[in-house]
């Protein structure tokens, strides 16, 4: 069976025991942490994997991975029983996505030059869910070879007014022309 599929029907199964049990907030956090600690530890899933480790081992490995709650607890023993360790990601993911969706919540990025500070940070998110009458989860990224200006990333939206991008945009505009003549 196809591994998006299954993660799917987990993640809305845990948005439900979630909703019932009103701790969809606590285990979204957890969330977040068990896919930013599995982007972190790429051997975190492999780990899990592995059949010496007990079950305890890997409860409790998860659990501090997420920084759990007891929802998420017995979230993840269920994943254990049930041999689907491999699909943690995928289902923090698919979790994330049915959170932000019936919560309306939009996470978007600005990458910047230098990093924002925190009243620009907040005006520019309060700018965004203004537009996208939602509200905004807003991360900074600072890339110094951006130069200057901002990239904006939100859903699949991307909007590059960097002086990178116009600089990369007029070289192409060249190269386009130059080869015209010869």
């Amino acid at each position: 069976m196809n591994s998006g599929i299954v993660s799917m029907r987990y993640a809305r199964a845990l948005f439900a025991y979630a909703a019932k049990h009103k701790a969809e907030d606590a285990i979204y956090a957890n969330m977040l942490q068990l896919s930013a600690t599995v982007e972190q530890v790429r051997t975190l899933i492999l780990t899990l994997q592995n059949p010496l480790l007990s079950f305890s081992e890997k409860l409790d490995l998860i659990c501090s991975a997420a920084n759990a709650c007891r929802e998420f607890r017995n979230f993840a023993s269920l994943i254990i029983r049930h041999g689907r360790e491999e699909l943690l990601d995928y289902i923090a993911h698919g979790y994330i996505a049915l959170y932000r969706k019936q919560k309306n919540i939009v996470a978007a990025r600005i990458t910047t030059a230098v990093p924002l500070n925190d009243a620009m940070r907040d005006k520019i998110a309060k700018s965004i869910a203004r537009a996208r009458n939602a509200t905004v989860e807003l991360e900074n990224v600072a890339d110094s070879t951006i130069i200057g200006g901002f990239i904006y990333d939100a859903d699949s939206v991307r909007y590059d007014a960097s002086i990178k991008g116009k600089l990369q945009k007029i070289e192409k505009q060249m190269i386009k022309r130059n080869r015209r003549l010869i």
